[in-house]
């Protein structure tokens, strides 16, 4: 029993890292609109791999489908806006493509089989409070892919968020950046939601920066990181507490904690 809560609160303060990482680059970068959208492309991904693993039988990994499928549709998002389509536009048309699949693979799955409809389920309210070691094998290998590259690049992916003209102009590859944020951004969304649901993801991705933007004018990365781990756990020990699964519990705390800044806001 032991084991199993210390396991479950590893894997919470790792996909806070996770968290924290995309979450303080989105911030950022200006690009938390971008973020939220991936995870509707998560979701129509999950659903066309539960879809394909019904019908055809097979056992294809639906964090991999959901992966390629949000990674593919942000490269039509890069591909837009390289072609001269505005930001808003070319995800505006992303958004579609990933609601359309959502509605049609969500209903083909619903007419195979009652298992296929409780799975695509899991994938929108996240999964049981008990943590596998295959979600601490996918925290660790994502994080460890995640963490380094957004160090890595992190002042060129702002760069080019707030003066791609200007990015050009140093000689930097703006639409390979901008792949491999998307890139990055995808596969984090797409891990998180394997665990805690996209509904959660969709609390929590964009909260830790934003506040960290908004309560810290310096030490924005560190407290970001701080900031998410202590989301994730509160999170999943408020899901332990009132027997939910841990998506429930994250977004109360995400919930509590925006509420909680804005009328700290208002006093000062």
């Amino acid at each position: 029993m032991l084991e199993l809560i210390i396991l479950t609160y590893f894997v919470a303060s790792l996909s806070g890292l996770l968290v924290g990482s995309i979450s303080t680059l989105l911030a950022t970068s200006r690009s938390v609109t971008f973020g939220l959208t991936m995870l509707h492309s998560i979701l129509g991904g999950s659903l066309l791999g539960v879809y394909l693993n019904s019908f055809f039988n097979l056992d294809i990994p639906v964090p991999l489908v959901s992966t390629l499928v949000a990674i593919c549709l942000s490269i039509i998002v890069g591909e837009l806006i390289e072609r001269g389509f505005s930001e808003d536009m070319s995800i505006a048309f992303a958004v579609s493509i990933a609601t359309t699949m959502t509605i049609v693979f969500g209903y083909m799955a619903s007419q195979i089989s009652s298992i296929a409809v409780s799975r695509a389920w899991s994938f929108i309210a996240g999964t049981s409070a008990i943590t596998t070691l295959e979600d601490l094998y996918k925290s660790t290998l994502t994080t460890f892919i995640v963490l380094p590259i957004v160090h890595l690049f992190f002042h060129e992916f702002k760069y080019i968020a707030f003066d791609e003209d200007g990015s050009k102009a140093m000689g930097l590859n703006v639409r390979i950046y901008r792949y491999i944020f998307y890139s990055l951004a995808s596969v984090s969304a797409a891990i998180l939601s394997s665990t805690i649901g996209v509904l959660a993801t969709h609390a929590v991705l964009a909260v830790p920066g934003i506040l960290s933007l908004k309560i810290f004018k310096k030490h924005i990365i560190p407290s970001t990181y701080i900031s998410s781990v202590i989301i994730m756990l509160a999170g999943y020990y408020l899901s332990s507490l009132l027997a939910i699964p841990p998506s429930g519990g994250i977004g109360l705390i995400s919930i509590l904690i925006v509420l909680g800044v804005a009328a700290y806001g208002r006093r000062s």
